[in-house]
């Protein structure tokens, strides 16, 4: 009697045994199946999140088929709105804003390094002055009402308005769907492009080009229409000019203050482009918190990101906004990646280690 329970027992542990590494391999292909989906998703949501990021190759695009490298670097800079938004962006001082004269002191620094790089060294058999080009643009804005026509007649729109100047372009390479962009050399500074979200809402149409518009009290010609995949909010952009004569129209004149200011140039060494740019902004120091100065060239490689730091007390343009929750994406994407790796790798030691005994 006792060898039959004795007999059923070992069956019955047995085929306890049975099930419990049975339920134990499923989960281990269940789990190890779940790691490698999670990570594959992470690599694939991180190249989607970069390659939609169209300043990423603004530098490489400036090299074309040259030999020195190059680098875009963008600072960006506090100011004083007196009414919120939709009033613009006024000039503090010179330890945390940036006004126009302090932009033509930039380039003329900036100007002033890559100059003096392009000299021949001393002693050296070449003595050939390099010619070493580059690029630079700045902008700030303010949200307003425009509308089609003449200013203060027919329908409304809201819109974020841009004022640019310089090579804005060169920077931020948009997808024209008709048109061109605003040059400095225009003898009409009253002009103006809209995004594809503006375009649309106003005319119901992408053919606008030579259509009128009223943005801040002043008659405007629509000379190009961009496509733009940051977010679906309708946006203008005038010239800084333009910005400037209607701030000191106001009741209370101010000195606009300019939000970015970016530029493409030479690196001689390794992210040499963003000290030099750093060391031209008047008012900046290592220890400052005023200026948040970028090195947007690199910056959506994994480690860059990993070493990123979400900005405090900036206000940011569109496109920095979305630089960085761009960085925050590729982060997240980068630790879930690990964890991934991390739950794989225990689970192929569990496995050997279960496979010896």
């Amino acid at each position: 009697m006792r060898t039959v329970r004795e007999s059923d027992s070992k069956t019955m542990v047995k085929s306890d045994m049975s099930k419990f590494k049975t339920v134990t391999k499923y989960l281990f292909i269940i789990l190890t199946c779940a790691s490698v989906v999670l990570m594959a998703a992470c690599v694939i949501a991180g190249i989607a999140i970069y390659r939609s990021r169209p300043e990423r190759k603004t530098a490489s695009i400036w090299k074309g088929g040259g030999k020195t490298s190059y680098a875009h670097v963008a600072v960006y800079a506090k100011g004083a709105r007196a009414n919120g938004t939709s009033s613009p962006l006024s000039y503090v001082d010179n330890n945390s804003s940036l006004s126009l004269s302090d932009i033509e002191d930039i380039h003329a620094s900036l100007q002033g390094m890559i100059d003096t790089a392009s000299k021949p060294k001393k002693g050296s058999k070449d003595k050939t002055v390099k010619t070493i080009a580059w690029t630079d643009c700045y902008s700030s804005c303010l949200s307003g009402t425009v509308n089609p026509g003449s200013p203060g007649s027919g329908k409304t729109y809201e819109a974020d308005i841009y004022a640019v100047g310089g090579s804005f372009t060169s920077m931020h390479p948009f997808e024209f769907m008709a048109g061109g962009f605003i040059t400095s050399d225009t003898t009409d500074k009253y002009q103006v492009v809209l995004n594809d979200v503006a375009s649309w809402s106003m005319f119901r149409s992408y053919d606008v080009i030579g259509k009128r518009i009223g943005i801040l009290g002043k008659d405007y010609t629509v000379i190009g229409v961009v496509r733009e995949h940051e977010d679906k909010k309708a946006r203008v952009y005038i010239s800084f000019d333009c910005l400037k004569e209607y701030c000191s129209g106001l009741d209370h004149p101010v000195v606009p203050a300019v939000m970015s200011y970016e530029a493409i140039l030479p690196e001689q060494s390794s992210k040499s482009a963003k000290f030099d740019l750093a060391g031209a902004v008047p008012g900046y120091s290592n220890s400052s918190p005023s200026f948040r100065v970028v090195r947007v060239t690199g910056r959506y490689n994994v480690f860059n990101t990993l070493k990123s730091e979400s900005p405090e007390g900036f206000e940011l343009p569109f496109w920095e906004e979305g630089a960085v929750k761009a960085e925050t994406d590729i982060k997240n994407a980068a630790v879930a990646f690990v964890f991934g790796m991390v739950m794989l790798t225990v689970l192929l030691i569990g496995k050997a280690s279960s496979a010896k005994s």
